[in-house]
């Protein structure tokens, strides 16, 4: 169905730091089918500088199957670039992800993010970002599994890995052993 939202949030001292006027539509079809598509007019303020923002997006995904699931959106319009001298860019963002589940214990969710943003002053590339994910987990009992993740960024050219063993105790307590490369990277 169809939805409106107009959230403000101001600062202790009273100044307004954010305002959205957003409305979309949301579709749900059978077998977990969905399509949703939204604009929003934004207000937000950085470094003092009020920024007035127009969006827009859509997107969707597939669940019909315990075995693979898949889905996307893109989302693009006018961007803040968060920098000393902050200015109002044109924006992209992508993301497609999918899940594999090939057998009950073993699952593995895909994705693939983009961002891009462009500096219409002159008309110039100021970013423009790739991110693959992989988070794969395998459950050997209800209470143990291992965990990895690894991703790509192409921006600074760094391949990332997080590989963590988990023993839940209960609901409340788990241990767990792990490693994470992505301290080295500052």
């Amino acid at each position: 169905g169809p939805r409106i939202n107009y959230p403000r949030n101001y600062t202790f001292a009273g100044t307004l730091q954010d305002r959205t006027f957003g409305t979309g539509v949301e579709f749900q079809f059978a077998r977990s089918i969905f399509l949703n598509a939204n604009v929003n007019q934004d207000m937000e303020r950085y470094l003092d500088v009020d920024f007035e923002k127009t969006r827009v997006g859509i997107g969707g995904g597939v669940n019909t199957s315990r075995k693979i699931s898949f889905g996307g959106f893109v989302n693009l319009g006018d961007q803040i670039r968060y920098v000393t001298d902050p200015f109002l860019g044109r924006g992209t963002n992508m993301n497609l992800f999918a899940t594999l589940r090939p057998m009950e214990r073993l699952q593995s969710e895909l994705s693939a993010n983009t961002s891009r943003l462009i500096d219409r002053r002159v008309d110039s590339k100021v970013f423009d970002i790739h991110i693959f994910r992989a988070l794969t987990t395998y459950q050997f009992t209800p209470r143990t599994l291992i965990r990895n993740i690894m991703d790509y960024n192409d921006y600074d050219r760094t391949l990332g890995g997080n590989l963590l063993f988990t023993y839940r105790v209960n609901a409340g307590t788990a241990f767990y052993v792990g490693y994470d490369d992505r301290f080295r990277q500052g």
